[in-house]
């Protein structure tokens, strides 16, 4: 839920199933649990959590769940629940256990980064990106000879009412293959 849903305790909130439930409903659950807070840059991308080990502890799932809210595999609605931490640059390669660069991606769609010719690459994107710190994946050059990175808009729906209005108001929205 967003700041203003939780001080008006109004509004729907999602859960790490990617169920919908009422904000009121969800602040009743709240009371018998630990706590967590989560706290969000301007662009909605979280705060460094970072770790040493190979394994993303359970803070930083948490900390995936309202960012990537699923699979960010393009086309893919499994929830966070279905996923596993994925390090967009390879633990044996260097990549760091660390929210940065991190991302969700269900079993199957884990599956198909490899660093193969059929093999999908997933990067995140840039500070200047429509969508920064999102999960791009990039598709082998026989689904897509330019390797053109998609992004996922299925658990991001907002996004995609954000440019019909825009289309509807005559401007042009930026090309992305993905929506």
């Amino acid at each position: 839920m967003t700041l203003d849903q939780l001080e008006e305790a109004a509004g729907v909130a999602t859960t790490a199933t990617g169920g919908r439930i009422p904000v009121s409903d969800a602040l009743k659950m709240a009371e018998k649990t630990r706590p967590w807070l989560a706290i969000f840059d301007h662009a909605g991308r979280p705060l460094h959590l970072g770790r040493t080990s190979r394994l993303a502890s359970g803070e930083q799932r948490l900390i995936l769940i309202p960012f990537d809210r699923g699979c960010t595999k393009p086309r893919c609605d499994k929830p966070p629940s279905l996923c596993a931490v994925h390090h967009v640059k390879d633990w044996v390669e260097g990549g760091e256990t660390d929210i940065d660069g991190e991302t969700f991606a269900c079993d199957g769609c884990h599956a198909l980064i490899t660093k193969t010719e059929t093999g999908w690459q997933t990067i995140k994107a840039d500070d200047d990106h429509e969508f920064p710190g999102r999960t791009l994946w990039i598709p082998p050059k026989h689904i897509d000879p330019e390797q053109k990175p998609r992004i996922n808009h299925c658990h991001h729906p907002e996004e995609l009412l954000d440019r019909a209005i825009e289309a509807a108001n005559g401007r042009e929205p930026p090309d992305d293959d993905a929506a």
